[in-house]
């Protein structure tokens, strides 16, 4: 198995797959769906290329300067 497809934390195997991000800025949350990345199997580890880590650095930005289309939806935080 090429090293690349293993997992750095704890050795499982990656997967190729579509997440969604949950990124805090302030009080509000940015769900960013579609983000490429390689998902460990056993551990859960994320790991996403640097093109696609610039990608969400600029829906990130676009997201602080409003310049996108956004869908708004209710969600409820609680501590236990």
């Amino acid at each position: 198995m090429n090293p690349e497809d293993l997992c750095p934390i704890c050795g499982g195997e990656l997967e190729e797959i579509e997440v969604k991000e949950d990124i805090w800025l302030g009080e509000e949350l940015l769900v960013i769906e579609n983000v490429h990345a390689k998902v460990c199997d056993k551990c859960g580890e994320k790991i996403v290329s640097y093109d696609e880590m610039q990608r969400i650095d600029r829906v990130i930005s676009e997201f602080n300067h409003r310049k996108m289309e956004l869908k708004r939806i209710t969600a409820y935080v609680t501590s236990i």
